[in-house]
């Protein structure tokens, strides 16, 4: 091989595999991309928009903490707690919503039972 290719041939495999390793250490850690997914399907939901806002405002804001953490430190393990923290509370904002939801279909049922039970009443009493 020509002594020159060759040098070229170093040079290139090095490059590359200094591209691969500069690229694996600034992808995100898994844990992140699932706080990611988490808090981005909480937040795509209007319900839990509507029902706990205030869950959904601290999944966001651990989300960013962990974006944070992981673009000015490349810190996996801090990145990963505070990431997995997020996703928890997403999970937290779904779940609120859901039992608001559910307690506000209640009080509208026995709302109109209590409605229904005084018609009948009314109408019993003629």
């Amino acid at each position: 091989m020509h002594p020159m290719l060759r040098s070229t041939t170093v040079l290139a495999i090095s490059a590359m595999a200094a591209g691969f390793l500069s690229a694996c250490a600034t992808a995100p850690s898994m844990a992140l991309e699932r706080a990611r997914t988490a808090v981005g399907t909480a937040s795509a939901d209007p319900a839990v928009a509507r029902h706990a806002a205030l869950e959904l405002k601290q999944a966001t804001e651990a989300l960013a903490q962990a974006n944070s953490i992981w673009s000015k430190t490349s810190d996996e393990a801090e990145t990963n707690h505070i990431a997995y923290m997020a996703a928890l509370q997403a999970e937290t904002a779904t779940n609120a919503a859901r039992a608001r939801m559910l307690a506000a279909n209640i009080r509208t049922a026995n709302s109109g039972t209590a409605q229904i039970s005084l018609h009948t009443e009314a109408q019993t009493r003629r």
